[in-house]
């Protein structure tokens, strides 16, 4: 039983918690479908999983299939405090995914394809910068 999908969410949490667990604080990063409650004042990442439709990769029964996907780390910090130590946040993530990286988990390797910043917007209390990740397997399944 191929456990591709798995494979790829713990090896980008994995890596998400290298990069922003100094930051921020490992108990500040909210997983999906995991009780997490942001306490006020203090920087906080919410990561969501952004699946996208996979494909064959080459002709053939034994082809390989394509699966490209997005992660994508909200950053949320205290609104009214200024953009830097968001974008300090922002740019350490995007150094954590840079183009090219490898994140290998069990028998799949996550290939790294870019990461990018949005426009930070305001979010009730709090500033919030978007960064997306975009990442692509190739797997036997």
């Amino acid at each position: 039983m191929s456990t591709v999908l798995l494979d790829i969410t713990q090896a980008m949490e994995a890596r998400v918690l290298d990069v922003l667990g100094p930051l921020l604080g490992p108990v500040n990063l909210a997983f999906p479908n995991v009780t997490f409650t942001p306490t006020a004042g203090t920087p906080w990442a919410r990561v969501d999983h952004l699946w996208a439709r996979t494909s064959p990769g080459s002709a053939g029964v034994d082809s390989y299939t394509r699966h490209p996907g997005v992660l994508q780390v909200l950053l949320f910090f205290p609104l009214g405090a200024g953009a830097g130590a968001s974008l300090t946040a922002a740019q350490a993530l995007c150094g954590g995914f840079t183009r090219g990286t490898s994140l290998v988990r069990g028998d799949t390797t996550v290939r790294v394809q870019s990461a990018s910043v949005a426009l930070g917007f305001r979010d009730e209390e709090w500033w919030a910068v978007p960064v997306s990740v975009w990442w692509l397997v190739h797997s036997i399944d």
